[in-house]
């Protein structure tokens, strides 16, 4: 009976470290890279140097939480999308109640929290599509010839493949330097520089990531009663991963270059200044 609850337990930490751990991983990365970009740029131009992504970031950020919160049944008690004059550093909100005693709502807390990333990289897929159809094109292809993955190994070099299709899109995009081109950029940075997860966020998945876990091991113990393999399900499922981490790459890219355009104005400005 021991070794099969240790088994379960072993077998749910890999179904969400699959399904979440990227998603997981990148977005403290984005998070890091957002906060280095907003100090420079406060530096640099003040308050108008964050309100010149953020008026389009900040929206989709925020619909991501809200989104997340009508599908997992929490009452939105207020919200705002967009505030050109926050009191504090907060530039948009969702306020949220829940039943405590409700398991679904409480796991909910979880993917709320992580709303923003899949907003975010919905948006840049869809302003890619829109704006930048041959990158687009050569993604969906390459998710296409994605055969289900068994490994982690197996899960990154087939994300590598898929983001070095994105990168060779938009380098060699036949609309290179065009107005669609140009815009589809300025919409990813915007979007990039604000899908990281804020500390209240990050403080909030981790509440509702042990009621998931929770979740999962039942899961699978009632599963190995029915005899069913659930990783071969999570792993079928975990495949969007690739696809996932072709746009989070293009907003890892994307934030970083954000941070170091930020940086070089901050320092040039305080040489300029002096």
């Amino acid at each position: 009976m021991m070794e099969t609850l240790v088994s379960i337990i072993i077998l749910s930490v890999m179904e969400l470290v699959y399904l979440f751990g990227i998603i997981i991983i990148v977005g403290f990365l984005l998070g890091w890279l957002e906060t280095i970009a907003a100090q420079w740029a406060y530096k640099a131009f003040g308050k108008t140097g964050i309100l010149l992504t953020s008026c389009i970031g900040t929206p989709i950020h925020e619909t991501g939480h809200a989104l997340m919160c009508l599908l997992f049944g929490h009452k939105i008690i207020a919200i705002k999308f967009f505030d050109l004059n926050p009191q504090n550093e907060t530039l948009g909100y969702v306020q949220h109640s829940f039943d405590k005693h409700n398991l679904y709502q409480n796991m909910g807390n979880f993917f709320i929290s992580l709303g923003p990333i899949f907003s975010g990289s919905a948006a840049i897929l869809f302003f890619m599509y829109w704006l930048e159809p041959y990158t687009f094109s050569a993604l969906r292809q390459m998710a296409a010839s994605v055969p289900v993955v068994h490994t982690v190994t197996d899960l990154l070099i087939w994300s590598g493949h898929s983001m070095s299709s994105v990168y060779y899109g938009l380098w060699n995009s036949p609309s290179f330097g065009s107005l669609k081109y140009c815009v589809f950029l300025v919409l990813a940075i915007c979007i990039s520089s604000h899908i990281a997860l804020s500390k209240i966020d990050i403080k909030n998945a981790m509440a509702g990531l042990s009621v998931t876990f929770f979740c999962v091991v039942v899961g699978n113990f009632i599963a190995a009663f029915l005899g069913i393999d659930t990783l071969y399900y999570v792993l079928e499922a975990a495949n969007y991963n690739v696809y996932l981490l072709s746009i989070l790459s293009v907003s890892l890219l994307f934030s970083l270059f954000t941070a170091m355009v930020m940086g070089v104005c901050a320092g040039f400005l305080k040489i300029h200044r002096t």
